[in-house]
């Protein structure tokens, strides 16, 4: 066997370059794995592997900047031109109202609140719906509230539709002040 022949001084300097190159390197590798443990103790979460609402987005690799998420306690937007009609007569059989409304133009609710605030109604007592609070589902864009049994009292009514997102925020009603 043969011993190796003894490294040139260039081939030591280039090699000593190298380990010196690779050093650096482990040392920046270190320093961000550390950041990124500290961020993710901290409940940081990377900007690319979740969305704004916590969702996991579609890279699963965790590649770009950090941001401290925080949650959306934003109310959703109310609904615009929220109108009442009152059908039929005071006296008559058959009383209804029809509201309708627009959408939010953020989009639309997961659902909606429909409440009566003022007027008098005798409730008829087999309708379950005589507490005049009406949960309603977010695709909607008009309602007609059935009346039938119920003895109209008072001129006006005062009703308010309040939007109610997914995460079960709620905006600032919309009011309709409805004429009988």
């Amino acid at each position: 066997m043969t011993t190796p022949p003894e490294p040139t001084v260039e081939e030591l300097k280039r090699r000593i370059a190298e380990l010196t190159a690779e050093n650096t390197q482990l040392k920046t590798d270190k320093t961000k794995l550390a950041a990124e443990r500290d961020k993710a103790l901290l409940g940081w979460r990377p900007t690319d592997f979740y969305d704004l609402q916590g969702r996991a987005a579609d890279d699963p690799f965790l590649t770009r900047s950090w941001q401290a998420l925080t949650p959306d306690t934003r109310p959703p937007a109310y609904p615009t031109v929220f109108t009442g009609t009152f059908n039929g007569t005071q006296a008559g059989p058959t009383p209804a109202i029809t509201f309708t409304w627009k959408k939010p133009a953020a989009g639309a609710p997961a659902s909606y609140e429909l409440q009566r605030h003022e007027g008098e109604i005798d409730v008829n007592p087999s309708d379950p719906s005589r507490v005049f609070l009406f949960q309603l589902p977010g695709d909607l864009t008009t309602y007609k509230l059935d009346l039938t049994g119920h003895k109209i009292r008072a001129r006006q009514y005062r009703f308010t539709l309040t939007a109610i997102d997914a995460s079960g925020r709620r905006s600032t009603p919309a009011i309709a002040v409805v004429a009988a």
